[in-house]
């Protein structure tokens, strides 16, 4: 019984850390783009994370991942690093922080639907179901007014801005089942290092296409963001989710970016002093009620296992 309380505590206190340290990325991620292009940002970020990673991931006696297990690798770190972090290193030059994790807060839904397709254990509910309907008219209502600019081809950078999170968190969830399913023998630091390589070379190669000439300046807010960024918003953190992932069911990770958007909103509000119109909030309510549809199925599973 003992045990069985240690390792609830320890998934917690992981659980924990990652939402803290990404409710607090956002706003980092805003600080350090007012000096380094988005692409180049991203993949400084996620180059650096893999040096860090590699003395743990080639350390002896560790298990080489199979031939398959690194195709799976490869894959997640084009989605999960790659493809979502250039959506979000893009869209957070256009629209505040805190919004950016309230769109992002989609990710659970998102996860509930690949998850259906992708993992037996973990079928699609009619909780699921109203909880992305729930979700998914959140949105609506925070880009209603983009949307309708769009159709009359007048879009604008909030509506460019919200389609790319909401692009970084499809893609995230695609990753994260995928990781579900494919990883449960893999160590975490192993899968970090690889998905970070992936990434930050994809990333890299958008730099080079679109940002030729770009100025990087070096100032100590951006050496401070870039250093945060590397150590706890990817090295650490990955390595957390990913001991997490084979250990609890896949929408409890769904559930990480409800809170640590408290956590985004919060720090918006303090140290940029943003604020979210009437409409914002409302569309967030609807999202942040859809997600919490999703925790009691997550929790009830978690007791049963």
């Amino acid at each position: 019984m003992s045990g069985v309380r240690s390792s609830r505590g320890r998934v917690l206190a992981v659980y924990a850390f990652c939402c803290a340290v990404w409710g607090s990325t956002w706003l980092v991620i805003k600080i350090g783009l007012r000096d380094l292009p988005p692409f180049h940002f991203g993949a400084i970020r996620m180059g650096l994370a893999c040096l860090v990673m590699a003395p743990f991931a080639f350390r002896r006696g560790g298990r080489t991942p199979g031939r398959d297990e690194r195709f799976w690798i490869a894959v997640c770190g084009l989605l999960q690093i790659g493809v979502a972090y250039a959506f979000i290193f893009t869209a957070s030059q256009w629209i505040p922080s805190s919004l950016a994790a309230l769109l992002f807060c989609t990710f659970p839904i998102w996860v509930g639907i690949f998850g259906h397709w992708l993992l037996p254990d973990e079928p699609l509910t009619g909780r699921t179901v109203a909880a992305s309907l729930l979700g998914l008219a959140g949105v609506a209502v925070i880009q209603g007014p983009e949307i309708a600019a769009a159709i009359e081809s007048r879009p604008g950078p909030l509506l460019a801005g919200g389609l790319c999170v909401l692009g970084s968190a499809v893609s995230s969830a695609v990753a994260n089942v995928l990781n579900k399913k494919h990883f449960a023998g893999v160590s975490p630091y192993q899968n970090v290092w690889g998905q970070t390589l992936v990434g930050a070379t994809f990333l890299l190669g958008l730099a080079l296409a679109f940002e030729r000439g770009a100025p990087l300046r070096w100032t100590g807010s951006s050496v401070l963001a870039m250093s945060y960024l590397v150590l706890f918003g990817t090295a650490m953190t990955f390595v957390g989710l990913f001991w997490m992932i084979p250990r609890v069911p896949v929408a409890i990770i769904g559930t990480i970016p409800l809170v640590d958007t408290l956590v985004a909103v919060a720090l918006g509000a303090i140290v940029l002093h943003e604020r979210l119109p009437a409409r914002v909030l409302a569309g967030g309510v609807l999202i942040a009620v859809g997600v919490a549809f999703a925790i009691p199925r997550a929790s009830s599973r978690q007791a049963k296992a």
